[in-house]
């Protein structure tokens, strides 16, 4: 009489998928963490730590309608302006988001922020082409600007200050101060931007940093 046959194991379909998002979790905080190191010793802690520059730049953030900047936005231009007012920059680049058919546009909003505070129209720069980090940073080289002092909140600084650096500009990151934030938000805010960061490490080994086009159509002195 044969013996029966051993009983099949069951397949454990679901071990790959496990260890693929494992994997891909592990890549993603190493790449984070690489950012954050890297760039450490090009971000300050105070903006009265800032040393004199030609330029600073203001990174946009949302607007609402009327021109009227976000929270977020305008801590950051309070901290453009400062940097401004106690001439550690001679020039702010105001970069953001332009969508012509909504009529929206950040760098508009910014700058008129900046003049009503009583920075002259001569001393700002649009650069309508900063759509994503990535691409004011690569705005200001095409501009010719080599070093700079990069104005955000302090989690966005890592990424901001990696991508000007690969951008071939000596870059510093100033903070501007963070408006409240409840805790979900902060938990959305610091998920997103750690796999920002991770994502920004693939670009710039990808492709490099590159901006929105030419620079005339790109970066205009007001008059």
């Amino acid at each position: 009489m044969s013996e029966p046959a051993p009983p099949r194991r069951p397949r454990r379909w679901w071990r790959w998928p496990v260890v693929a998002l494992v994997s891909l979790l592990a890549l993603m905080g190493a790449a984070d963490g690489w950012v954050v190191a890297a760039t450490r010793a090009h971000r300050l802690s105070r903006l009265e730590d800032a040393p004199a520059e030609a330029d600073a730049m203001v990174l946009g953030n949302r607007v609402f309608p009327g021109g009227r900047p976000s929270i977020e936005l305008a801590l950051r231009l309070e901290a453009g302006l400062r940097l401004y007012r106690l001439g550690r920059a001679r020039r702010l680049i105001v970069s953001g988001l332009v969508n012509p058919r909504r009529g929206y546009d950040e760098p508009a909003a910014m700058a008129a922020w900046l003049e009503a505070r009583g920075v002259p129209a001569r001393d700002i720069v649009l650069d309508r082409g900063g759509y994503r980090t990535a691409a004011s940073m690569a705005d200001a080289a095409a501009m010719g600007v080599r070093s700079l002092l990069v104005v955000s909140q302090d989690y966005h600084l890592p990424r901001a200050v990696y991508l000007a650096e690969h951008a071939g500009i000596d870059a510093l990151g100033v903070p501007a101060r963070e408006g409240p934030r409840p805790l979900a938000d902060l938990i959305h805010v610091t998920a997103r931007e750690t796999a920002a960061r991770a994502e920004t490490v693939a670009e710039v080994l990808i492709r490099g940093v590159r901006g929105a086009g030419p620079v005339p159509d790109v970066l205009k002195t007001r008059p």
